[in-house]
């Protein structure tokens, strides 16, 4: 189970703590910032990834240039990896996506998430629960009653990706079966929903945003932990009583063994990039849901949604126990 919790007050005193340290406060930063992207240009990675570049040049943040690079092949297996080989260096950040979480647990890296110092959860990836608006659902429970009854089926992007790790955990919570129907695209998805080829599907918001908009369709239940930046009036499946939570990380990571006083530097530093109208409006633009966790508390949630998405991985067959 994931629990999110806010920077509290101890957290922040610790980190002004760390960084009134006199060698920390006059030489770091003093050095270029590499920031490696795992992806190719143009895809979510990237876009993220560039959006907290622009917004820590525009406010000043970093005082040194910035370098960024795309590093991109293996779903993100190769600038993981170079990010990882750098253990220590204070010099180097990246960010991380599902596949951060993912491509570990499918092919054999030389890298996981414990590979890495823990910075910021900025973003989430969550997932709703969508049927169309004529469906006869009018909540969880409705569906639930309706899986308990007969046959149900969900569609989602691919067969074993977040979207079925969703499906996944809801059937489980809910105690109930259904039939999975892995399709290619987002908006596959929308026409197999409004054809009424499948009573449900799990999406990203981005990927559903205009026809729940226009009142074609309808989001049941958020699998994050807190309600949607951009769907408020949606609740979570934990809010319904179906207990489990599940998102993918939009955070920011640096290699492995860098001192605990850059740690915090950077905890201090993306606190304020997340707080500026640029961040909020790459929130809204790309249907992300904005429910940060700092340092420590991001390697826990990293920890956790790794292990949650192994479970269902094996309990589906898609990789070995």
């Amino acid at each position: 189970m994931i629990m999110r919790r806010t920077v509290t007050v101890l957290a922040a005193t610790a980190t002004a703590s760390l960084l009134a340290t006199p060698a920390l406060a006059d030489e770091y930063p003093s050095e270029r910032l590499t920031y490696t992207i795992a992806f190719g240009p143009g895809g979510g990675n990237d876009r993220m990834s560039r959006t907290v570049v622009d917004i820590l040049r525009q406010y000043e943040l970093y005082s040194g240039d910035i370098v960024v690079e795309n590093r991109e092949g293996g779903s993100g297996a190769v600038g993981f990896s170079f990010v990882a080989r750098h253990a220590g260096d204070p010099y180097r950040l990246t960010s991380t996506s599902g596949n951060f979480i993912g491509t570990p647990l499918v092919a054999d890296t030389d890298w996981t998430y414990a590979d890495f110092t823990p910075i910021g959860l900025l973003a989430s990836d969550a997932m709703l629960l969508v049927v169309r608006s004529d469906s006869g659902f009018d909540s969880v429970d409705d569906f639930v009653d309706a899986a308990n009854a007969g046959r149900v089926t969900i569609a989602g992007s691919g067969s074993a990706g977040p979207e079925r790790v969703t499906a996944s955990l809801f059937a489980q919570a809910a105690g109930i079966e259904f039939e999975y129907v892995p399709i290619g695209s987002g908006g596959e998805l929308v026409t197999a929903l409004t054809s009424g080829s499948v009573d449900a599907v799990v999406a990203n918001p981005s990927e559903v945003g205009g026809q729940l908009e226009a009142g074609t369709l309808m989001a049941l239940a958020f699998s994050d932990s807190e309600r949607s930046t951009n769907n408020p009036d949606v609740p979570t499946f934990r809010e319904l009583g179906y207990d489990f939570s599940f998102s993918l990380p939009r955070g920011v990571v640096m290699p492995s063994d860098v001192d605990p006083a850059v740690q915090a530097w950077w905890v201090s530093t993306l606190q304020q990039v997340v707080e500026t109208p640029e961040w909020q409006e790459y929130l809204v633009t790309n249907g992300m849901s904005g429910n940060p966790i700092w340092g420590s508390e991001f390697g826990e949630y990293l920890e956790e949604t790794s292990a949650q998405y192994r479970a269902v991985l094996v309990d589906i067959g898609a990789i070995q126990q």
